[in-house]
């Protein structure tokens, strides 16, 4: 991604003295996870992502603030306030809009208090991603250089240009609330929602199906892809819309297409790919599901139904398609009929006993 190339992302490598060899985000990445392996060797119990965050958040000197109402943040703003921390007194309107958290630096913290308060906002739909949230705040705070600024705040407008810092964060966030030395040796065989559910549920609850789902399907060792679909334009009609047109002109319907692809490192060898704003065919589960037929399914389909509106076609690859509904979104993990070739036993365990690192060029 061009934006983390950016002179930014460089000045924050050379900030942390950092070897970059072409790449500051693979670098500070990298640099993230050795701080991570540091504090779990202090900390040699430590078995989930979950438990982590707290050692990280003590070791990096934050306290989590959880808002959940607007009592609730105007209760929080006034405390704080009250104790001197005049930060606190624009809290309200910092957290508007597409803004989930904001970390201040505290200006009146006595001996023994941790010197940062990372104030998480859990009003509303924001609290599906509250645990990605506390990442990207505890991601701020792990590359940590500018020791003047006091405030850090995390967006999440999809569509939207960020800053380049910001992508940084969310793409640290992304692979530490899902390590892999913790996640990837929970993975079995089976490409399925259900050991999504199982493994969210022992290594990090308060994480998003959707997010859990994207770790999943990213470091399985089968040939799998994640998609998440949605009611959306192509490009040429949404640059239609945005242009405007004469009163004559009909615009378009929204047809359900593919919004989100996360693939598996293996999947494109094999085939397995979809790609990003395809439309979903109609005799897909994946459509009936959207549909409100039902809310979850599970078929066996061919890739070729899934063409483009001048014809072309996906390969005529056989696989399974497990379908979720997840709000005004479908979720769907797709998978290859029948299983991949098994892999030599020696590969899976070199895939597992490097899989602290195995995500460092995902940026």
């Amino acid at each position: 991604m061009d934006r983390l190339h950016n002179q930014k992302i460089w000045d924050i490598a050379n900030a942390l003295q950092l070897p970059t060899n072409g790449s500051p985000a693979d670098a500070i990445l990298a640099h993230c996870v050795e701080r991570a392996g540091a504090m779990l060797a202090d900390f040699p119990d430590c078995a989930t992502p979950s438990n982590l965050l707290d050692i990280m958040a003590a070791t990096l000197g934050t306290s989590f603030e959880v808002v959940r109402s607007d009592d609730e943040l105007l209760a929080l703003q006034k405390r704080y306030v009250q104790g001197g921390e005049l930060g606190f007194v624009n809290l309200d309107k910092e957290l508007h809009g597409e803004v989930y958290g904001v970390t201040y630096r505290r200006m009146t913290a006595r001996t023994g208090e941790r010197p940062f308060v990372s104030v998480i906002d859990c009003r509303g739909d924001k609290a599906l991603r509250s645990y990605f949230t506390k990442w990207h705040e505890i991601g701020h705070l792990l590359i940590l250089s500018d020791q003047q600024r006091t405030t850090y705040k995390r967006t999440h407008a999809r569509g939207t240009s960020k800053d380049p810092e910001e992508i940084l964060v969310d793409a640290i966030a992304g692979h530490m609330g899902f390590l892999p030395q913790f996640l990837v040796p929970e993975i079995g065989n089976d490409v399925a929602f259900a050991e999504v559910d199982r493994i969210k549920g022992k290594l990090c609850p308060e994480a998003s199906t959707l997010a859990s789902a994207i770790a999943y399907a990213k470091h399985h060792h089968e040939p799998c892809v994640l998609i998440e679909a949605k009611l959306a334009f192509k490009k040429d009609e949404e640059a239609d819309m945005l242009q405007g047109s004469f009163g004559f002109y009909e615009p378009p319907t929204p047809k359900l297409r593919v919004q989100v692809v996360v693939p598996s490192e293996n999947a494109k060898e094999h085939g397995l790919y979809i790609p990003k704003k395809y439309r979903v065919p109609e005799v897909s589960v994946i459509h009936r599901v959207h549909e409100g037929l039902q809310d979850y399914g599970v078929a066996s389909e061919c890739m070729s139904m899934w063409e483009t509106s001048d014809g072309k076609r996906l390969g005529a690859l056989q696989v399974r398609v497990e379908a979720r509904k997840s709000f005004d979104a479908v979720l769907a993990l797709i998978s290859l009929a029948g299983g991949s070739p098994q892999y030599p036993s020696s590969n899976k365990k070199k895939r597992h006993s490097d899989g602290a690192h195995d995500s460092a060029d995902r940026f």
